[in-house]
């Protein structure tokens, strides 16, 4: 009886949200290979020269972009271009060692991936509607994880032998139709019912603010400050910043050439650096320092230096942070995968291209179950 129940509420809930889930698993498999991606398409924009060769000061990068520039992101690697932004969105690529203009950004990679962003996050609507979208994909993420709750009771078969357990373990090989999509349906399932709960539960909390409120603390207390991995790191200034500045030439007695070498050598092996154009009554420069990829706050920093003797101020890492922010950073980024890097990003994907597998085949077993349905109430007509 019990089973019954828990069944019919399992379908019910499936039919109502499974499009939407399906979209956001599917969504979220293509996210998961954003940074790589856009990653290898940059290294069409890499310059001549390298280690060794002059590079041109940030002033004159900044010149350069033919805009008032806001912050400049240099990357590690030596043939790597300079980012000269105007705000959050627009930016230009700059040979660091000849001042030519490569390319105006964002290209079409970056497009097409904010585009899936936007799908993922509110399915692509705009203005007031992306409150209540961001709503409705909350709720679809509460109902998943119900499903992968009582998932596990379903598949669990009745009685427990060796040859009932390994046809919902294992993949059957020649099964067709129905029997194929049960089997896949439980199999998928089971092997990856953990992770794919906790990206759906980690979506809740980003999706309801105040639901995160309530998370937070409760994850911060769970796990202690000194487990929290990194000694480097705090949630990036980066593009939040960036508002409000203006050109290099309205801050005359800064010296942005020695808040650049500061950064460099403040953390070795930094992957990147955005340093925050001043504006003219700004005495501190602030530079966020990144060590590790996107996604990775616990290797990330934020340097405060003097802007016109280039001498290190205030470093902020990871560990200066609030116990609830450090909690939420975590979150967020678990449920993306970028907290673990690459391996984590890739392992995120395929664990969304299982979501979708399952939501594909729990719709295809609820529409072969609606059929059936159908076809009997037509043959007692007869």
């Amino acid at each position: 009886m019990i089973r019954a129940v828990i069944f019919r509420l399992h379908l019910s809930v499936a039919v109502a949200a499974g499009a939407v889930v399906f979209v956001l698993a599917a969504t979220g498999a293509i996210l998961s290979l954003e940074e790589t991606v856009t990653g290898l398409a940059e290294r069409r924009y890499f310059v001549a020269g390298g280690e060794g060769a002059e590079r041109l000061g940030p002033e004159a990068i900044a010149a350069a972009a033919g805009f008032e520039a806001t912050s400049l992101r240099y990357h590690a690697h030596p043939h790597a271009p300079v980012r000269v932004y105007e705000g959050r969105d627009r930016y230009a690529r700059i040979d660091p060692h000849t001042g030519v203009v490569i390319g105006i950004g964002p290209d079409r990679f970056e497009r097409f991936f904010e585009g899936v962003h936007n799908w993922h996050r509110w399915f692509n609507v705009s203005g007031g509607s992306v409150r209540r979208a961001r709503a409705v994909t909350g709720a679809v993420n509460a109902a998943f994880l119900f499903l992968l709750l009582t998932g596990p009771i379903l598949w669990i078969p009745r009685p427990v032998t060796k040859r009932s357990l390994a046809n919902v373990i294992l993949l059957r090989r020649g099964a067709r139709g129905a029997w194929r999509d049960l089997n896949w349906h439980q199999v998928v399932g089971i092997w990856s019912v953990l992770p794919v709960a906790v990206i759906a539960a980690t979506g809740v909390t980003t999706s309801y603010p105040a639901v995160g409120d309530r998370v937070y603390p409760v994850v911060a207390n769970v796990v202690p400050a000194a487990e929290w991995p990194g000694a480097v790191g705090v949630e990036g200034a980066g593009v939040e910043e960036m508002e409000g500045s203006v050109d290099v030439p309205g801050a005359p007695d800064t010296d942005l050439a020695a808040v650049l070498a500061t950064a460099e050598g403040w953390v070795p092996g930094w992957r990147a650096l955005t340093l925050n154009v001043p504006r003219a009554m700004d005495s501190e420069v602030r530079v966020e320092v990144q060590r590790g990829r996107t996604g990775q706050p616990h290797r990330t920093g934020i340097l405060t230096v003097d802007a016109v003797t280039g001498a290190a101020l205030e470093w902020e890492s990871f560990a200066d942070d609030t116990p609830s922010r450090r909690a939420q950073q975590f979150l967020r980024y678990a449920h993306t995968g970028e907290y673990w890097g690459l391996a984590g990003q890739l392992l995120a994907g395929l664990f969304s291209l299982a979501a979708a597998l399952m939501v594909w085949t729990g719709l295809s077993l609820a529409i072969r179950r609606l059929r059936r349905q159908v076809r009997f109430r037509r043959s007692l007509r007869r």
